[in-house]
């Protein structure tokens, strides 16, 4: 072979490891950005841990879906639910979000899962224009976990005509408005691999703070069937998701949670009775709403004893708020016995086990006064699997 030929032969073999370079850090690119946007930008709240465990139940098996905001995943318990009437459920809720979160949030859930009824918690849509139009970041844990798709990138678009500040390309690729996120999210890196190939979860989404709060007695005013106009922008939302909830042939029950309302906090007092307008549209739609505020005594509820704050029930109110409202979905809505496998029921027999002693914990640490947000992570299931008898 000449001198020429062999010189052909290494050019070629130079080109080909420059190729094989350029494609090597292309691929090591594109995976860091895929880990770091998957992993290391949406903080490791309870919020992205309920939506990712929503994601790892099996398919078609979850009978009641509750949306919303932090009431439904504080006020109500998927297990003790379970136990007591004999339906799955799940709280596909986020703290804080709005009604904006309320569609795309089922079109998510509507991926691996068929409901027979969707509980839609309406404080979301009583806030007034100014919060509803600011809050994304309850939006882009939704967006973070949905599949790629077409309607995907429509949902986006739609999101950000519906939000100030937040482009369609920030809810399709977070690490665009988190990526200064990724410093803080280190620390939470191991016990957010460990979920990512953990099974279904057995706190089933709840959250409870471990304290009571010593609360006035709640104002009669909050009692009141008045109700106030929403802003044009929000009743289109509202009505736009029980058109797509009636295009999907979905059974809606839209619930007011009960909370301490007393006088002196007129912009709650004002959401309170926007929340009234909303069952109001509900029910001239052809929906189901159901207005626990009213029966607020009926349940049983105790300022003194039953909250962590004045919106929210601590594990005994909560206890009296998921009897309440199970029954009604059972008895009024029709929702009985979920038919599951056995493995899927071996599942939620072992989430009543863990549920058990997760009562006992937090009561002992109300009882200890020992302040903390007791809620569904790899950390508590850990502590809590030691104490749990397998059923």
């Amino acid at each position: 072979m000449n001198d020429s030929a062999k010189e052909q032969i290494n050019n070629t073999k130079k080109s080909g490891l420059r190729i094989a370079a350029v494609v090597l850090m292309i691929a090591f690119l594109l995976f860091s950005a895929w880990f770091m946007q998957k992993f290391m930008c949406i903080p490791f709240s309870c919020d992205e841990i309920r939506i990712i465990n929503f994601h790892k139940e099996p398919e078609n098996s979850i009978d009641v879906l509750l949306i919303g905001s932090s009431a439904a995943y504080s006020d109500f318990s998927s297990a003790y639910a379970y136990e007591k009437f004999g339906y799955t459920s799940y709280p596909y809720a986020i703290g804080g979000s709005t009604c904006t979160m309320w569609t795309p949030a089922l079109k998510d859930a509507l991926k691996t899962q068929r409901p027979k009824l969707v509980v839609v918690d309406v404080f979301g849509g009583g806030y007034d224009r100014d919060m509803i139009d600011t809050r994304s970041n309850q939006l882009s844990i939704v967006m973070s976990h949905t599949e790629w798709s077409a309607e995907r990138v429509e949902t986006a678009e739609e999101l950000s005509s519906l939000v100030d500040g937040t482009s369609a390309a920030s809810f399709l690729f977070p690490f665009i408005k988190y990526h200064n996120n990724v410093p803080a999210c280190l620390p939470s890196l191991p016990d957010r691999l460990r979920l990512e190939f953990a099974g279904p979860s057995p706190l089933k989404g709840n959250f409870t703070k471990t304290r009571i709060r010593w609360l006035a007695d709640v104002e009669a005013e909050s009692f009141t069937d008045e109700a106030l106009p929403l802003d044009a922008k929000t009743e289109k939302i509202i009505l736009d998701f029980i058109d797509y909830c009636k295009s999907e042939d979905i059974e809606v029950l839209f619930v007011k949670f009960p909370s301490v309302l007393v006088d002196g906090y007129p912009d709650e007092m004002e959401v309170n009775m926007r929340a009234n307008r909303i069952l109001e549209i509900a029910e001239e739609n052809g929906c189901r709403a159901f207005n626990m505020q009213k029966h607020f005594h009926d349940i049983g509820l105790k300022e003194q004893e039953d909250f962590y704050n004045h919106g929210h029930t601590n594990t005994r109110g909560q206890r009296k708020v998921t009897e309440y409202l199970g029954k009604y979905i059972q008895d009024e809505a029709g929702i009985g016995r979920s038919e599951l496998s056995d493995s899927v029921r071996a599942e939620w027999d072992l989430a009543v086990a863990y549920l058990h002693e997760y009562y006992k914990v937090t009561e002992k640490q109300i009882e200890d006064n020992a302040r903390e947000e007791y809620y569904d992570s790899p950390a508590r299931i850990r502590e809590l699997a030691p104490l749990v008898e397998q059923p």
